[in-house]
């Protein structure tokens, strides 16, 4: 029987005696010494005794019934050497204090690839490598396996993977030591909008691919000189740098199409002249409406209009040219444009004319002579009526003349003639001023009318003519004074003094000279009201002294007194 390792015949006597009367029914003593054994039996007889301390020698020297107690290692499983060499037995008591494995290692061989540390220096396998990372036969470079053991000197590598491509996701997954290589990332690239412009640049797109960053809309083209849709071209959708020109006539400039302030658009860069005066039949277009302007009628003297029948003659000059001003001759400054009328009186007549309804400055001058052989000018109106307009009246001799409506100066621009033309129906004597007294004879005058106050008129007249301008005058006139010796007949008439209306007439006006002499405006006249001497103009009036009856007290030297207010 074992004991603690030992056999029972081993202990000394008279020990054994000991333990066989404490357990004589049992035989040898528990085959584990330090755990008590309380299987039933009673504490050890009487007969032991301590020795001492415990200590390891298989033996209860304190008498716990616990043999070698705090031993704990004691008959214990161990292991001694390493790898091949290492041997398994249990721990024994060594000394009294201590245990030790009672194995003994084996013995070292060369070491082989095979698991196993054969050289018992603690490593396995060392002068193989084996376990270190290795690739295998792929196209990668990427360490997905390790060294094993192929046989007791061979090894190989046991990565048997797929080739690891390279993917787009910032790793380095084929192990080149490069990280997302051929991908061309942050190359310039154009993203999926209209345009084609390089407005990205290449990445990766999370799945292992790449995408290109540009998620701007379509850069549309627009006109500014620039490639806005990046296509190589540059404002195509609009003809920029085509020819074009602005204005018309001398005003025209010819330019190029180029861009508007929008970019919308295009427009023409030229820019078109002011405008000029134009001059009618130069086949110039100088105030640039489109074609030159068609000159007037009576442009030239040779087209010089006949108004001997009297009327309102109206005539656009504002691009009439310029034909009659000479320095010096008549009035008005430089001249402007004009225009040629041309009459005939078949015997002396005063004649009437106002340009008081044209638009511009004018002035009036008449030649004697047709317009195209003109004489020197016997008469020039400039400024009348208050105004830059012209009015006059003048006596002339039975013939041709030519009137020319001409403006003040060549600065004037505007053109629109307004002449009106009358003739007086006879020759007169002019009252210059707006009063005055003028002395005269009806000897050898003509008699020409007949008054509305007085029938008996059948004697030689006198005609004094004036003009009027806008607005209402009253005319007093009478031959009272001793300067007048015959008895007298005397009438207002406007406009024709033929023909015109008759405004009053005097005869035989008490106080009036001997009381044969005329007054107007005259209260106790019979017929016509002789109080109604006022006169409208603008126009041509005439105050008539004309003689009573037939013989020859009924003609002869007279003093006319008058004032038009």
């Amino acid at each position: 029987m074992k004991f603690g390792g030992r056999s029972c015949r081993d202990a000394p006597v008279v020990r054994a005696a000991l333990i066989l009367l404490a357990f004589a029914a049992a035989g040898c003593a528990k085959a584990n010494p330090q755990v008590p054994d309380d299987g039933g039996f009673d504490a050890p007889p009487a007969e032991c005794q301590p020795t001492g301390a415990e200590i390891c020698n298989d033996l209860d020297d304190d008498c716990d019934t616990f043999i070698d107690n705090g031993f704990n290692d004691k008959g214990q499983e161990c292991t001694v050497g390493m790898g091949a060499c290492q041997a398994t037995g249990v721990y024994v008591c060594a000394t009294d204090t201590t245990v030790t494995c009672d194995a003994m290692p084996g013995s070292p061989e060369a070491e082989d690839c095979d698991g196993i540390d054969d050289d018992c220096d603690g490593r396995i396998d060392e002068d193989f490598d084996v376990g270190t990372p290795c690739d295998g036969a792929d196209n990668d470079v990427c360490a997905d396996g390790v060294i094993v053991c192929t046989g007791p000197m061979t090894t190989t590598c046991n990565d048997t993977l797929a080739n690891d491509p390279e993917r787009c996701d910032t790793f380095d997954n084929d192990c080149d030591g490069n990280v997302d290589e051929g991908f061309n990332l942050t190359m310039p690239c154009d993203g999926g909008d209209l345009d084609q412009c390089i407005e990205g640049q290449i990445v990766c797109d999370g799945m292992g691919g790449t995408t290109c960053s540009d998620v701007s809309t379509t850069n549309l083209e627009t006109c500014n000189r620039a490639d806005d849709n990046c296509n190589g071209q540059i404002d195509e959708l609009w003809n920029v740098g085509a020819a074009c020109s602005d204005g018309l006539g001398e005003c025209k400039r010819n330019g190029q199409m180029e861009c508007n302030g929008t970019g919308t658009g295009v427009v023409c860069n030229a820019i078109a002249a002011a405008p000029q005066l134009e001059i009618c039949g130069n086949s110039l277009d100088e105030d640039c409406t489109g074609a030159d302007a068609v000159c007037p009628v009576n442009d030239l003297a040779t087209g010089a209009i006949d108004i001997s029948a009297s009327g309102t003659f109206t005539v656009d000059l504002s691009a009439a040219r310029d034909n009659n001003w000479v320095a010096g001759v008549g009035c008005g400054d430089q001249g402007g444009r004009d225009v040629f009328y041309q009459f005939t009186l078949p015997a002396p007549e005063v004649v009437y004319y106002d340009t008081l309804n044209a638009d511009f400055d004018s002035v009036v001058r008449i030649f004697p002579g047709a317009c195209t052989a003109l004489g020197a000018v016997i008469e020039c109106s400039n400024d009348a009526c208050a105004t830059t307009r012209s009015q006059g009246a003048v006596n002339l001799a039975a013939g041709t003349y030519c009137l020319v409506v001409d403006q003040f100066s060549s600065a004037v621009t505007a053109g629109m003639s307004s002449l009106v033309f009358k003739r007086g129906g006879r020759s007169g004597v002019e009252l210059a001023t707006p009063s005055g007294t003028v002395s005269g004879t009806t000897e050898g005058g003509t008699n020409l009318t007949t008054s509305t106050c007085e029938a008996q008129t059948n004697q030689p007249e006198v005609a004094h003519f004036f003009t009027t301008c806008l607005g209402t005058k009253t005319v007093n006139a009478d031959v009272c004074s001793a300067g007048t010796t015959f008895d007298t007949v005397m009438y207002l008439k406007t406009g024709s003094g033929l023909t015109g209306t008759n405004i009053a007439c005097s005869d035989d006006v008490s106080g009036c000279g001997n009381g044969l002499r005329s007054k107007i405006p005259n209260t106790t006249e019979l017929g016509m009201p002789a109080a109604n001497s006022k006169v409208t103009g603008p126009n041509l009036h005439w105050i008539i002294v004309d003689g009573f009856g037939t013989s020859t007290s009924g003609r002869g030297p007279y003093t006319l007194t008058y004032s038009i207010q």
